[in-house]
C-alpha cells in the first residue's frame, strides 16, 4: 500500500482507476518469483482499503488473481519405509506410519 502511494505521491482512493490498473500491471510483469507474492498482497491490501473506505470493489477494477493448481507430492513405499527405519523416537515413527 505503501509503494503505490510513494509511487503517484497521493493514497490509493484518491487515484484513478487507471492510474492503479497501469501499477497493477508493472507490479505483475515484474520479475516473476517475488512479484507474484507481492502483487498478491498489493491486491489483497487495496481491496482492504475500498472495503475499509465503503467503496465497491470494482471502483479500481482489480483484477482476480490466479491461483496455482499444484499436485501433492506423494512418497515412494521405499521412502517412507526409510523415513521410518531412520526415525528415532516412537512419536515420529507412529507419524510417519500414519502419513502411509
Amino acid at each position: 500500500m505503501a509503494a503505490i502511494s510513494l509511487y503517484f505521491g497521493k493514497i490509493p482512493t484518491e487515484l484513478d482507476p487507471e492510474q492503479v490498473q497501469d501499477y497493477l500491471f508493472y507490479q505483475q510483469k515484474k520479475s516473476k518469483t517475488p512479484s507474484q507474492t507481492y502483487f498478491k498482497h498489493c491486491v489483497y491490501g487495496l481491496r482492504f482499503l475500498l472495503k475499509s473506505e465503503g467503496l465497491p470493489y470494482e471502483y479500481l477494477r482489480l483484477p482476480s488473481i490466479k491461483h496455482e493448481k499444484k499436485l501433492p507430492v506423494v512418497l515412494s513405499k521405499e521412502e517412507v519405509w526409510a523415513m521410518l527405519q531412520s526415525a528415532k523416537l516412537l512419536k515420529h515413527k507412529i507419524l510417519i506410519g500414519l502419513y502411509h
